[in-house]
């Protein structure tokens, strides 16, 4: 009986001190820049903090109505995973830790900085 005891006070214990070595919060792998593999009208992406939530800007190549760029932001959230952003409730994204990429079944986006970001954005 204290056998089982010490077994079970030590797996607890190791338990306890690996949930502690977690450095990051939630999602903080998913905040930054992207840019999208798409060709000549690549997406960009900008995913921020908003809480205990994240904000998703999507600036992507529009062809209704005026032709161009055009931005929308919409809430996103971890869930189930800490490897995946859902965005808008409907859009499931991936963090690819090997590549630094954001993926989904539409899309492949790589990190970039805030001024690739910015020189793009611009030249809209």
């Amino acid at each position: 009986m204290n056998r089982r005891h010490f077994i079970a006070a030590t797996g607890a214990t190791l338990l306890t001190i690996l949930a502690g070595c977690k450095t990051e919060p939630d999602g903080e792998k998913f905040i930054g820049y992207w840019k999208s593999d798409k060709g000549n009208h690549p997406a960009l992406i900008h995913i921020t903090r908003n809480g205990d939530s994240f904000l998703f800007k999507e600036t992507a190549w529009s062809i209704v109505g005026n032709v161009g760029y055009r931005t929308r932001t919409v809430p996103a959230v971890i869930k189930d995973s800490e490897n995946v952003l859902v965005v808008a409730d409907t859009l499931h994204l991936a963090y690819d830790e090997k590549e630094d990429a954001i993926v989904s079944g539409r899309t492949k986006a790589h990190r970039i900085t805030e001024a690739q970001y910015q020189s793009v954005i611009n030249k809209s």
